[in-house]
């Protein structure tokens, strides 16, 4: 229906102005009018069959009852009769202007022009194709601009041809007896094409307000016109001027929240007169946090639906499904599930995640970045990166203390699950569950064989530290003697 609305607000206004009501060029209703009206009065019996959305976007109704009442509350009685081609009713030839016009006619063919308030619903379509398209919003907004302003400067074209014969029919009056511009000028015996660009002349020059010679002297209806188009000009251009700086400010406007955020961690920092390390780490995590703009993700995410929001979950952690093995293979579901529930975690250079002893009760994933795991001797025993995991032992066990220590050996961004959602979301017998256990198992086995061998060997180290003591000693002891 995009491009019939297109066609529509075109080629409608066009006849009506330049053909039908001023007596030029075809006086029978064109063919290709009628088929822009039966496509339109099709769109009309499919509003009936078509479901809606509500409370913004995020329900979507398809009982028909309820669209029926929807559609009839709404646009129907003005899809109804400005879609009907009225010359099945009345004479497809319109009479001249004159004392004797059926003015009701005449009504009748400029009623299809109320179509002009369905311009929101074009809007509405031309915004979905661009997104169908994949155009940004900028785009989108440019694209309907550029339209929205050629549709105008066409109808100021039309309206400043019509309407001096549409008072001519309110008054009924000849086109002989009208003293309008285009009439005594001459401009009216012309043929088409050249009556249009003087229109389209007139009716830029009425938009932006310019004069032009040719109007110096103009009949009442010529400045009726010329004051309505001037007045139409001026609000269209200072909406435009809107728009613009609407989205010059968007478009400034994460950058310019990130930098009032970043001021009023300055002025934090000055005011619990924090020392210089911290300050750095304090300015790295929110630098790192923020990338540079703010965005309020979860004003965001509050509109969403509960199926889109977990769609973006899945989509943003895409990395994180493919590297991360645990998690291969299982239900698309339950996988939205677990990261709509995950916390994620930001942790800098050097921070500790958890230590050798705490008590633990949640898990992590890694988004990206790299930690070390330690063992209570001190030991590193290993180097974990993206898509890796580590805590599990937490999940399946109340009451665990950790075994070993986790520090973030750069940057890290991680995803937290805790034991009560592990518990709510996941079953005994599932095949995470089970995945986990064995996992659990055999990393637990391993921390405490190291752990029993770095004994062992600082037990070694002890015992020949020792030795080398008593050696020395009894050295020294040999040496006293013989002096």
């Amino acid at each position: 229906m995009t491009l019939t609305f297109i066609y529509f607000f075109v080629v409608v206004p066009y006849v009506k102005s330049f053909s039908r009501i001023c007596g030029k060029g075809i006086s029978a209703t064109p063919d290709f009018v009628n088929a822009a009206l039966g496509l339109c009065l099709l769109d009309v019996f499919m509003s009936f069959v078509t479901g809606f959305t509500r409370n913004e976007g995020t329900e979507v109704v398809l009982e028909a009852a309820m669209i029926a009442r929807h559609y009839t509350g709404g646009f129907f009685l003005l899809d109804l009769i400005t879609s009907i081609p009225y010359t099945w009713f009345t004479s497809s030839r319109l009479d001249p202007p004159g004392p004797d016009v059926n003015f009701l006619q005449f009504i009748a063919e400029m009623i299809p022009l109320l179509k002009i308030f369905r311009l929101s619903t074009l809007r509405h379509y031309v915004r979905q194709v661009n997104s169908a398209c994949g155009y940004s919003s900028v785009a989108d907004i440019a694209i309907w601009l550029s339209l929205l302003t050629t549709l105008i400067v066409h109808w100021s074209a039309c309206l400043t041809w019509g309407f001096p014969f549409v008072t001519l029919y309110a008054t009924r009056r000849t086109i002989e007896e009208s003293d309008a511009y285009v009439i005594k000028s001459g401009i009216y015996g012309r043929n088409s094409w050249k009556i249009y660009l003087a229109g389209l002349h007139m009716g830029m020059s009425n938009l932006v307000g310019s004069n032009f010679m040719e109007l110096m002297e103009t009949s009442m209806s010529d400045k009726f016109i010329r004051c309505i188009l001037l007045l139409s000009g001026t609000a269209y251009l200072i909406y435009l001027i809107v728009v613009f700086l609407q989205l010059i400010e968007s478009s400034a406007e994460p950058e310019l929240k990130y930098q009032a955020i970043i001021n009023r961690v300055r002025e934090y920092i000055e005011e619990k007169n924090l020392s210089q390390t911290v300050s750095d780490r304090l300015m790295k995590y929110y630098e790192y946090r923020y990338q540079g703009s703010f965005f309020k993700e979860n004003a965001i995410a509050s509109t969403l639906s509960n199926h889109l929001r977990l769609e973006i979950n899945v989509r943003s952690n895409r990395g994180l499904l493919e590297t991360a093995t645990v998690l291969h293979n299982l239900p698309r579901a339950l996988l939205a599930n677990l990261l709509n529930s995950m916390t994620p975690v930001i942790y800098l250079e050097n921070d500790v995640i958890y230590k050798f002893g705490d008590e633990g009760d949640s898990m992590y994933f890694i988004s990206s970045g790299t930690v070390a795991v330690i063992n209570s001797m001190g030991k590193e025993l290993d180097h974990l990166v993206d898509g890796g995991h580590f805590g599990e032992i937490s999940l399946l066990h109340l009451n665990y203390h950790r075994e070993v220590s986790i520090i973030a050996i750069e940057t890290c961004e991680l995803l937290q699950l805790h034991r009560r959602i592990f518990s709510r979301l996941i079953l005994p017998d599932s095949e995470l569950h089970r995945r986990l256990t064995r996992i659990s198992e055999k990393r637990l086995s391993e921390i405490r064989n190291s752990t029993r061998l770095s004994q062992r060997q600082d037990d070694t180290n002890r015992r020949k530290f020792e030795m080398q003591k008593l050696l020395m000693r009894t050295e020294v002891s040999t040496s006293t003697s013989t002096d």
